[in-house]
């Protein structure tokens, strides 16, 4: 029962993190450094999950644990790709040349 939470949570953070990866280069980094989107990112994760699961036990406890994983996912992804504060890049793993964010 609690493996089904687990894996479930596993397979959020894989699908948050590719749906993350396949936004434009400077949309993430702009995504990934505002502090209101990444908990609009979370919460819509949580809302998802919920509407998705709703009515179980376990389909709650997933909810609630795939925002929890939301919240690593966004870590990641920060220190993955880096990100945009205002006016400056913080470079991450991936780095990005100036054309390709500009």
């Amino acid at each position: 029962m609690i493996e089904a939470v687990f894996v479930f949570g596993f397979l959020n953070v894989l699908f948050e993190f590719i749906l993350l990866s396949m936004i434009p280069p400077r949309t993430r980094l702009r995504v990934l450094g505002s502090q209101a989107q990444c908990v609009s990112l979370h919460f819509l994760c949580l809302i998802l999950n919920l509407a998705i699961h709703w009515g179980t036990l376990i389909g709650t406890m997933s909810g609630i644990f795939s925002f929890i994983c939301s919240i690593f996912t966004v870590s990641i992804a920060r220190m993955v790709f880096g990100y945009i504060t205002g006016t400056r890049y913080r470079r991450g793993i991936v780095g990005y040349t100036k054309q390709e964010i500009a």
